[in-house]
């Protein structure tokens, strides 16, 4: 009962707000593109004149080995995505 409610509203809340949702997710910078061509979009309340940038040229600067910082996490190790 309690999933099927839930999923009403939502369906309610996309039909009547989706302009909401998609300016909400283009102002936060999560439906931009990567590339930092629509940075200028990016408008979040506490923070002026953000710019992102490409950051997947970033990825050029990690090491092949990421320190985690944590002792339990020995087990994590990093993956290295780029071709």
């Amino acid at each position: 009962m309690t999933t099927h409610c839930i999923g009403k509203a939502f369906d309610q809340f996309h039909s009547t707000k989706s302009h909401l949702i998609s300016t909400s997710f283009r102002k936060l910078g999560l439906s931009l593109p990567i590339d930092g061509s629509s940075d200028h979009e990016l408008d979040i309340k506490g923070f002026s004149e953000l710019e992102i940038g490409d950051w997947t040229q970033d990825l050029s600067l990690l090491d092949d080995r990421v320190d985690v910082g944590n002792e339990e996490d020995h087990d994590i190790e990093f993956v290295d995505t780029r071709d």
